[in-house]
């Protein structure tokens, strides 16, 4: 037995139908309580190697190179080996090349670049780029370059 409060039969309802709601929230839950668990085994982290106390420690000044871009276009280079050599920025890629092949196969290859402060940022990205694109490895991760900045110098 049904029992009508009044209004025309059949017309619309004031009520909201909680059901279908409930349904999908419950849904929705089940789905994240099944994929959180997967999405943090997906986490990638990177761990350093492990030395091993018999084995040798690389000379760390081997493996670093550092550039210094000059206002004139001209690369200065030094390796820690003995006085900076100064090169034309025709013969960067040729003198770099070498240095870079020399340095430690077993290490991280690293190379500083320095500027002058006269020197366009332009100029200094593109020294970045240059030493990056000889990398043999296709994302070019081979070489790590980093932006040497003076600890005197406020905002950098």
């Amino acid at each position: 037995m049904s029992m009508s409060t009044g209004g025309k039969p059949g017309g619309l309802q004031a009520e909201i139908n909680v059901t279908p709601l409930i349904d999908v929230l419950l849904v929705l839950l089940i789905i994240f309580l099944v994929v959180m668990p997967i999405m943090m085994k997906m986490e990638t982290l990177q761990v350093p190697r492990k030395i091993d106390n018999e084995q040798e420690m690389p000379d760390p000044n081997a493996s670093q190179l550092t550039v210094k871009t000059k206002v004139g276009g001209d690369f200065e280079f030094d390796d820690g080996n003995g006085s900076p050599i100064t090169v034309p920025s025709a013969d960067l890629l040729r003198t770099l090349r070498p240095k870079l092949e020399a340095m430690a196969t077993g290490t991280e290859k690293v190379v500083f670049v320095d500027f002058e402060p006269a020197v366009p940022w332009r100029d200094v990205v593109g020294t970045m780029d240059t030493i990056r694109s000889l990398a043999s490895d296709v994302n070019h991760d081979e070489i790590k370059v980093a932006l040497k900045v003076k600890e005197d110098q406020p905002g950098l």
